[in-house]
């Protein structure tokens, strides 16, 4: 009897615990979110202010500079000095 007893008090105990691991473990999946979200670049505004798009000219003080557009991909400020553009690297 004492060994059936043991062995609900046991179940009963794990069944306590894995709730209390669950909400463990949350935090660190909405922490991995946060992190993937603070390595992604805000746009580069263009003079109008609306982000860069491929293709776009640049500002000459920006050239060999990179920049991120609206969605995030990166373009390099390249191309002829006197009108450079935003191209892909």
């Amino acid at each position: 009897m004492r060994s059936v007893l043991a062995v609900i008090a046991l179940v009963a105990g794990l069944g306590l615990v894995t709730p209390g691991a669950a909400t463990a473990a949350a935090p660190s999946s909405d922490t991995a979110s946060a992190h993937s979200v603070a390595h992604r670049h805000a746009c580069t505004r263009t003079s109008s202010g609306t982000c860069i798009r491929g293709g776009e000219f640049c500002r000459q003080s920006q050239y060999g500079h990179s920049g991120w557009d609206a969605v995030g991909r990166r373009y390099v400020c390249k191309g002829s000095h006197t009108h450079p553009h935003w191209m892909v690297p």
